[in-house]
Formats: structure tokens, sequence, C-alpha cells
């Protein structure tokens, strides 16, 4: 079968993207990672800085493989970290000022007990995967992620500051402005024309990754200087390093610390560096992992990618390595260069072996190339975002108060981020930016919880009354109050909504809360509902509740907080249109305006009849056409043909649409009102279901039978049109104001 030619182009491009990207990567990273180890090892004085620069390639080669092997997230690659560094290099510190010999440090020793470290480091992150801690991090919110990728960006730029004008390394930057005096210009000019190379490279090697170009231009410069300038008023080298095999001679070192009783105890003082690294490599790998998921439009699993890390960190450790970490830095660079498969992983560790074997070469790179191409790094890393809200806050754009309030209010979390990161380290940045968007959560979501307030004057519910009880709930509705509630119910919400209900509670005689919108009530919500429930009852208020069900998840958590002796669930209802009807129900029988449910009306007393002489209501009743429903029974159905308009004389219906999503009420009509009226006017088919809700009795006027009084008794006809006119008015007037209502 032939190959699709659009599937084979497809597979060129990734493969071609898997050997781009690790070369790219490997280019740029491993040589500023050798620089990295020999930070390390600086501790144990100059002459272990080489063997460190060799512990950083060891950890390229051996964690990228191992984890190609063990099947990492596509597109990620292991290497050490500037903060990693820095940690195993205070690790080494201390270690050499406990274990001595003679006049010194024992050497042998302390790099046991540091590469030991390093492996309890890869089983402490084996154990925070099995135990599910990875999934924790693709929690964190998006200005905190932010804030991590910038805040590594930052310090990897000030790594680069003292190689980007030719200074030697320092683990810190404890008397930089001091060596910056006798920086050489011609230094910086090569550091810098990297740095613009690598941002803004010529239209001639836009086929080549910009990074890359960016190395042979800065060493190329470089060594153009080199026939007109004396070396020393140039940048140095990363100096003389010799190629060794990894081996797996460190195994026999921890033989000797196991065997030993002294230094066997000194294994537990060794946990908690180990967590510590352990942690700080799991924000870092997990972080970057994220990052790369926005890039490849994919997904990692978090706690395998944890496991996966953790035992290349492990086996990493026996071979004398150095502690790994998927750096956003190298792994940005892979897949923006086209990587897209595990097989950049396996090229990665190749090209770190062949590097490995001239690592020579590596050695006489410039620094200020190096220094160059790390800033380059730095600011591609950089968040877009952090680039363009600046830009939406100082612009005119049409951002509301609160958008830009929450925008600014992110934004400080992300720089409150990358400050801590740079003054103390990443893992304490990230555990302020959670706690600052936690705050920033609560302080949003701690507004009113009321959407909005609705008094029974001017929002009725949807059943259809006759005229008098109308006018009655006009003038004594207000004391129904509806608060629609929206958000999520817990303690920065709950106690706002308690002082509203109460507010309202001294006023009105039903107070419906409605939950529609309620996304969560949580346990400090329940309890402040509660107390709720009792300052209401103490104000002689009734408390009901809509979309709350008894058997369902909010109903049993409230009934087991006992609410429901407070608020009994009859008065627990689905909707809050249900409520109303109930609290209107209650409010018309208080008034001496009960629904005559018991008995079948006369025609006088429906809006048909009203007004109607004697003479003319017989007249009336002898056109009428009785009709008996039981419960369920429809009236009519949506689409049928309409004949005539229906009095209701006993019983309650429905109206209700069928959609998609099931049927839908529109309204109820209770004794004596009118319905199926523009069947009797226009003879269309019916645009809605009516059905009866429970057993009732409905007089039917045919348009036949209309036409007959029209044609005899003209006057009563033009009574029956001004009754069914006032009819249709009063349910416009209504309509129009739910609707300005539910605009508002």
């Amino acid at each position: 079968m032939a190959l699709n030619p659009a599937v084979a182009a497809g597979s060129i491009r990734s493969l071609r993207g898997d050997f781009l990207g690790p070369l790219v990567a490997s280019l740029v990273t491993i040589p500023v990672e050798a620089n990295y180890g020999m930070i390390a090892l600086a501790p144990l004085g100059p002459a272990y800085m080489a063997f460190g620069a060799v512990a950083a390639i060891y950890c390229s080669i051996i964690a990228t493989l191992t984890g190609a092997l063990l099947k990492t997230h596509a597109g990620l690659l292991g290497g050490t970290r500037p903060a990693l560094v820095l940690s195993i290099a205070a690790l080494i510190a201390g270690l050499a000022e406990r274990l001595r010999s003679g006049d010194g440090p024992d050497v042998p020793l302390v790099l046991a007990f540091t590469m030991l470290t390093l492996f309890m480091t890869g089983i402490v992150q084996i154990l925070l995967g099995i135990a599910g801690i990875g999934r924790i991090v693709k929690y964190l919110p998006y200005p905190v992620l932010a804030g991590f990728v910038n805040g590594a960006a930052l310090l990897i730029l000030l790594t680069a500051l003292r190689p980007l004008i030719g200074l030697p390394n320092g683990a810190s930057l404890s008397g930089f402005l001091a060596d910056l005096q006798g920086a050489s210009p011609w230094t910086l000019l090569v550091g810098l024309f990297t740095l613009l190379v690598a941002l803004r490279p010529p239209r001639i090697t836009a086929r080549f990754p910009p990074l890359l170009t960016a190395l042979f231009a800065g060493t190329l410069l470089h060594l153009s200087l080199t026939l007109f300038i004396e070396p020393a008023r140039l940048s140095g080298s990363l100096g003389q390093l010799q190629p060794r095999l990894p081996d797996l001679d460190f195994l026999r070192s921890f033989a000797r610390i196991f065997g030993d009783p002294m230094l066997r105890a000194e294994i537990p003082s060794l946990i908690l560096p180990a967590i510590g690294l352990a942690v700080l490599a799991t924000v870092e790998t997990l972080l970057t992992a994220s990052v790369v998921d926005g890039m490849l439009h994919g997904r990692h699993h978090a706690d395998r990618e944890l496991v996966v890390q953790g035992a290349s960190n492990a086996i990493v450790a026996c071979f004398g390595g150095l502690t790994s970490a998927a750096g956003l830095a190298r792994c940005t660079n892979n897949v923006r260069a086209g990587a897209r498969t595990r097989l950049s992983a396996v090229v990665y560790a190749a090209i770190g072996m062949i590097m490995l074997a001239g690592i020579e070469v590596i050695g006489r790179l410039p620094l200020a190339v190096m220094g160059g191409l790390i800033a380059a790094v730095a600011w591609i890393m950089i968040d877009d975002w952090s680039k363009r809200v600046p830009l939406q806050l100082l612009s005119r754009e049409r951002l509301t108060r609160a958008q830009r309030r929450t925008q600014l209010a992110n934004y400080l979390v992300m720089l409150s981020v990358v400050a801590i990161a740079v003054i103390s380290n990443l893992i304490n940045a990230v555990f302020f930016g959670v706690l600052a968007a936690m705050f920033l959560f609560v302080r949003r979501n701690s507004g009113s919880v009321v959407r909005r307030e609705l008094r029974g004057d001017t929002h009725r519910s949807l059943r259809q009354r006759s005229l008098s009880r109308m006018r009655e709930l006009e003038r004594e509705g207000w004391r129904i109050v509806t608060l629609e509630l929206e958000g999520s119910l817990f303690f920065g919400t709950a106690d706002q909504l308690s002082r509203e209900a109460e507010r309202v509670a001294a006023k009105a005689d039903y107070l419906i809360l409605d939950f529609r919108r309620v996304t969560d009530i949580d346990l400090t919500g329940v309890r402040i509902l509660h107390q709720t429930a009792v300052r209401v009852g103490a104000s002689n208020c009734r408390l009901l509740f809509a979309a709350i069900r008894p058997l369902g998840t909010r109903g049993r958590i409230l009934s087991a907080a006992g609410i429901d002796k407070l608020v009994p669930q009859r008065l627990w209802f689905d909707t809050a249109d249900a409520g109303m009807e109930w609290a209107e129900d209650e409010l018309l029988d208080r008034f001496d305006l009960p629904e005559p449910r018991e008995r079948l009306l006369d025609v006088a007393e429906t809006q048909l009849g009203r007004g109607l002489k004697a003479q003319e209501l017989a007249i009336l009743e002898s056109h009428l056409e009785e009709i008996e429903l039981a419960p369920g029974a429809p009236v009519f159905r949506a689409g049928e043909t309409a004949d005539g308009l229906f009095v209701l004389r006993k019983g309650c219906v429905s109206v209700s649409l069928h959609g998609s999503e099931g049927r839908r009420r529109l309204a109820s009509f209770a004794q004596g009102v009118i319905f199926g009226e523009l069947g009797l006017l226009d003879g269309g088919p019916r645009s809605a279901d009516v059905f009866a809700d429970e057993a009732s009795v409905a007089l039917k006027l045919t348009r036949r039978a209309f036409e007959d009084i029209r044609a005899q008794n003209p006057e009563l006809a033009a009574k029956l049109l001004f009754n069914l006119g006032v009819e249709m008015a009063i349910r416009l007037r209504y309509t129009n104001r739910e609707l300005h209502l539910g605009s508002a």
C-alpha cells in the first residue's frame, strides 16, 4: 500500500526535528552545564572543578538515556540545573568540614557521601511519585508557573553575567562589581554580539537554529579578535578538561560507608539534604513538563514522570554524575527546534557522549560566547504573558476596572515569585506564589454571593392567577423576597450571605434562598447557613430553600448538619419558582384570598365571565363545553390545530415546551384563568403543550361557538373580547417586567 505523501512528509519533519532539536540543545546547554558542574565541586578546590564538569556531562548523558528507556515525556531532557548545583556545592562544603583527613578534607569520602546523598535523592523522588505527589504541581496557578519560569530565566541570566564579560567562575555574585572594573570591553563586545545574533539572527541563516548560529558567530568573532588584540584582553575559556568514561567506582565507595559503623552513623544526616534536592528537582521538572505540554499540546503523567526521574537520578549517582532535572531552557530549545518524540532524548545522549569524548574542545570555548548564549536563553524563556500584560495595563485597551485589578494582582504575584526565586530559591518562590494565589482567590471570591434580590411584588411565580389575586400580590408581594445566589459558599462568602439574609428577614415574611447557581458549599458555609436559619427564624420569617433536593448531595450535607430541623424538607423546592408559588399561596391564605380548590367555579367567577349580566352568562354557558381532565392528561399539544380557548373551572394546568434538555415549564394556570386564547383569535397551530397537574375541569369555547355568539349577540362578543384583551394585557405587562428583571 502506498504511503500517503502528507504522512510521509510529516514523518520526515518529525524525524529531522528529533535530530535537530537535541543538536541545538546539546551544543548550547552541555557546555554551559559543564560550567555549572565546576561550580558544584568548587568547595573542594580548583583541582576538582574539572571533575565537576565531567560529572555534569555524565548527568546529561545517563539521566537522559535512562529517561528515554523508561519512557519519559516527549521533549524532556535530563541535566543539571543552577539551583541544584548551588545546593550540591553547599552539601559538599558541609561534608568537607566534617569529613577530614590530616590537614584537609577526605575528598574520596566526601565524594562518596555526596553521591550517596544524590542516590537517596532519586529514591525520595520515586517514593514521592508512588505517593501521588506529582499531581499536585498541575494545580499551580498560572501566575505562579509564569513566575517560576521567569525566576529561572533571571537566575540563568545572573549566571551569564560573569562569563558575558569574561570573568572567572563563581558560586555567587559577590564581588561582581569590583571585578567589573577590570573587565575588558572587547570581551563584552563578543558576548553582546553573540546575544544579538541569538535574538536577531541574519536572514541568510534562517534555516539554522539561532542559538547554533550565535555559537559559531561569536566564536568566529573571538578568534578574529585574537589576531589583533592581546589574548589577556579577551575572555578566557572553561579550562583544561580531560575525557573520562563513566564507571561504577562509587558503588565501592558506598560499600565502604556501609561497612564502617562510624561512617554508617553519618547516613541519617544525609536524609534532609536528599529530601531538599528531591523537592527542588521535582518542582523544576514537573513545572518544565507543564510548559512543554503547552508547546506540544500534550499531557504528561506527573507521578510516572517523577518515578522515572527518581530512577534516573539514582542510576546517575552510581556513576558519579550530578542530580538531574528537566531544565526549562534545555527542554524548550529542544522542542522549539523540532523535537517531538523520545527519540530526541536518545540523540541528545549520543551527542553528549560525543562531546564527552571531545571535551577538550568544550574547554576551549570562549566564556563570553557562553555568557551571550546563556543570556539569550534566559530572554527566550521569559513567559509571553509576562511581556504582554504591562502593555495591556498601560494601553487603552477596553479592560474593565475589575479586569485591570485582576491582571495587576496576578502580575504582582508573578513578580513576587521572581523576586523570591532570586533572593532565596525556586522552592520558596513557588511556595510563596501558591500562598499569594490562594489569598487572591479568597479575596476575589469573598464578595457578596448574592447575585440579585427579587421582591414578590415585582417578580412572581409562573402561576397565572385571577385578576383579584394578581392585584393582591402586587400590593403585598413585597413580603416575599428571593435571594439568587451565585458562586461558592465558603468561609469567605457565607458570612456576607448571613448578613444579607438577616437584613431581608427583618422586613420580609418569606425568604427564598436560590442555590441554583451555587457551585460548592464547604463545611464552614454549612455551619454559617445553620446559624443563618436560626437568626431568620428568630425574625418570624419563613426560610425556604430552592435547588436543594433532600436526597441530593447538598441535601444530605445540610441534613447531616441538622438544618432540616430548622428548615423542614417540605420547604426545600426543586426550583425557585416552586418556592415562590408556595409562598404566594401562603400569603393569599393570610389575606383571605385562597385558591378555591375544592369547588367548581361559576362562569361569572372566571376571567372570561367577569362583568357579564345574568342573561349574557346564560348565553355564554350554553356555548361552553365542559371537559374533565385526569392528572397528567393533555389538554392540547404543540403543533395541533387550535379551535378555541379554555377557561379553568377547577384544578391546575401547566404550559411546557419539549426541547433537547427535556420538558421545561413555562407557566401554570389557576382556577378562573383563560388559556389557549390565541386558538380562538387566529386558529393557528398550538405553540406549546398544556397538561393537567391534578384532577381538573375546564370549559372550552370553540371558534364556531364564538362565531355564533358574534352573529347573534355582538354586544356579548365585544365584552368577551374585552375580557380577553384585559387578560392578555396583564400577562404582557408581567412578561415585560420579568424580561426587564432578567436583563438587569
